[in-house]
């Protein structure tokens, strides 16, 4: 895909910190090296202007705003307990008034401005990418459409009417309109990005799209050499060994109450677990066992963590979904970086199987996974016996396969 225009929608951008916006980010940067005019259409105020695309920022002063930051804001390690109480608070009503009236999602009132905006968007686009979640992203794009007469790419980052778990608004008020909706939207677009086949397969089979109208965009890793020879210079043989969590738990979603009961029979020699998590997950993080290290911090900016994985931890921690239609890209990013990467499965299907003995860095287990097979794996790690293969990892994660299969 080269010398286009291109108008990406996405109600979340940068600034904003979540695994769609890192994963557009570095899509955008490869599509603006291959000669493409892009502009993304965002309801996230830009922190700085950005010489390499422009954006149209319309946001708009509600309830979705406040929510939206105080989502953030809540992960924020400076916040006080009086915030930390409001914010609380404030994500009751959403989920009390918005997960019961509102449709698609929180971000409803986004519609509105983009298409109250709407004439204000004039330049001639021949690509719309809108990117998901949230869904709102979508129907603003479809609104758009119509108007500026381009191609229409929607990603889907998460499933939508059929997600079993979290739903993005009330199911038993919105089911119907969801499914027609959605359905409408991919008879109406041009392409439909999912991160993993097994998602492709579902939709296919239950909206009666065709096939070819299917792209399998997987996670995107960047692998910067830099970063690369610090993993390799690592000195893995020292100890505790460190084993290193980034992320946050979800009820039915992420859970790590399953690694935390299998974790002591794991490893014979001196280890150490570190959390980085928000105030909301921190209470799934119970019941250690006496004679395990488990550190407990504060999420930490993006720049914050990658420091912190290269310099200080053996061992990058995954703990896997409930759900084989999410591939996480965070495990991805993990694997980009040359360190040992550990996934803890949770069902027999997860999606990350297929990737296990291709990179030569990640491993995947389970609650059925022996002693000995754990201890051999960690102790190949802690010596740093392992070569991870960054050219075979270009093939399955770079943004040139993405465009390439959309071309």
């Amino acid at each position: 895909m080269k010398n286009k225009k291109i108008l990406i929608v996405s109600h979340q951008f940068l600034p904003h910190v979540s695994p769609r916006t890192t994963r557009w980010s570095l899509l955008i940067d490869y599509l603006v090296n291959q000669g493409n005019d892009i502009t993304v259409l965002t309801g996230t105020k830009p922190h700085a202007s950005n010489n390499n695309y422009d954006v149209l920022y319309f946001g708009n002063k509600n309830i979705s705003n406040v929510v939206d930051s105080a989502r953030q804001k809540s992960n924020d390690s400076t916040s006080s307990n009086f915030q930390i109480f409001v914010f609380k608070i404030l994500k009751l009503i959403y989920r009390f008034l918005f997960k019961t009236f509102a449709w698609p999602d929180y971000a409803m009132f986004w519609i509105f401005t983009i298409n109250k905006n709407k004439k204000k968007i004039h330049d001639n686009y021949d690509i719309i990418i809108s990117i998901s979640l949230p869904f709102s992203s979508h129907v603003c794009a479809f609104l758009l459409t119509k108007r500026l007469n381009a191609e229409w790419f929607m990603d889907i980052g998460d499933p939508f009417s059929l997600k079993k778990v979290s739903n993005e608004n009330n199911k038993f008020l919105f089911s119907f309109i969801n499914r027609l909706i959605e359905g409408k939207y991919y008879k109406s677009a041009s392409k439909i990005i999912f991160t993993h086949k097994e998602a492709s397969e579902l939709h296919i089979e239950k909206f009666n799209i065709p096939a070819s109208k299917f792209v399998n965009g997987y996670p995107v890793g960047n692998i910067d050499q830099n970063t690369i020879n610090k993993s390799n210079n690592f000195d893995y043989s020292q100890e505790p060994l460190k084993i290193g969590y980034f992320g946050i738990f979800t009820d039915n979603v992420r859970d790590p109450s399953n690694y935390l009961k299998f974790v002591h029979n794991f490893y014979n020699s001196p280890y150490e677990h570190h959390w980085y998590t928000n105030h909301e997950s921190k209470k799934f993080l119970t019941n250690f066992d006496s004679n395990q290290v488990h550190n407990i911090y504060d999420l930490v900016n993006r720049e914050r963590a990658l420091e912190i994985m290269l310099e200080e931890m053996h061992i990058l921690l995954s703990i896997g979904n409930l759900n084989k239609y999410q591939l996480p890209s965070k495990v991805i990013e993990y694997i980009s970086l040359g360190k040992p990467v550990l996934h803890f499965a949770e069902i027999q299907d997860d999606p990350l199987y297929k990737f296990q003995d291709l990179f030569g860095n990640f491993k995947i287990i389970d609650k059925s996974a022996s002693n000995k097979e754990i201890n051999e794996f960690l102790k190949v790690f802690e010596l740093g016996q392992f070569n991870f293969d960054a050219d075979n990892f270009r093939n399955y994660f770079s943004p040139k396969k993405i465009f390439d299969d959309l071309s």
